[in-house]
């Protein structure tokens, strides 16, 4: 199907709601793409990253799929005439695939802990969900030699999705200087959402999540993690979206 984008920053956020991702997610098993393809849940911190470092600028603009995560990115994708009406992130396209469709599934990062909880709790929402292999990564930079274990680990599970928890930007950026060598159709940067899915960390209710509010939940639960995303990242993406709609900065 055609895909219409839009530009923020620079970046490029594809103008797709839930039913057109698995339209389009189911077309590439039909089609298998030459290389797996980045799923890309591109929010304001994603876009800041992006400015900041030039592999993660390639990785979104280059992705297979650059979801419009959070309700900004809606309003955002309205204002330039696009029906954006919910939710279109990592998380609800993890489990709508889970729940509608028959795709094997691989989860890679995060700890040995919240990937037991996160397959069982699966296990149990999910009944027919078909999980082909987790796997929990040592916690530090990899080198070539580990990599490429990492990678023949989950090519042994033949996975159509690989899910990967490893924090923004480092796990788009491996999946993108990776995704020749993993034998899927398409990997994306889960990173919290294994947290949420395995019910380690509680996300906002409907009602903040739809003010757009939910940073503010996030940060008070764990302000030492997320304090540089919502009190320098998030700021500084407003006001450089703000100047980029003046006449003189319509051109970044």
């Amino acid at each position: 199907m055609q895909v219409n984008s839009f530009q923020i920053l620079g970046i490029r956020v594809d103008a797709v709601q839930r039913n057109d991702v698995l339209e389009i997610l189911d077309s590439w098993k039909k089609n298998p793409p030459e290389k797996c393809q980045l799923i890309s849940s591109t929010n304001a911190n994603n876009v800041m990253c992006s400015l900041e470092i030039p592999l993660m600028k390639t990785a979104t603009n280059n992705s297979g799929l650059s979801l419009p995560d959070g309700v900004p990115f809606l309003w955002l994708g309205r204002m330039k005439g696009f029906p954006l009406k919910g939710r279109c992130g990592i998380q609800e396209i993890m489990m709508d695939l889970f729940e509608q469709r028959n795709y094997r599934h691989f989860f890679f990062g995060n700890t040995p802990e919240v990937l037991f909880k996160l397959k069982k709790r699966l296990s149990t929402l999910c009944p027919k969900l078909q999980i082909c292999g987790v796997y929990s990564p040592p916690f530090g930079a990899f080198s070539k030699e580990e990599t490429a274990k990492h990678i023949g680990i989950i090519n042994q599970g033949k996975p159509d999705f690989v899910w990967v928890s490893l924090g923004c930007p480092r796990q788009e950026m491996w999946i993108e200087e990776n995704r020749a060598e993993i034998k899927a159709l398409a990997a994306g940067g889960a990173g919290a959402v294994f947290n949420f899915l395995a019910g380690e960390t509680s996300r906002a209710p409907e009602w903040v999540q739809y003010f757009g509010l939910e940073w503010i939940y996030r940060l008070m639960i764990d302000p030492k993690k997320l304090w540089r995303r919502y009190l320098v990242r998030y700021p500084k993406f407003v006001i450089l979206f703000l100047l980029s709609l003046l006449p003189f900065g319509r051109s970044r």
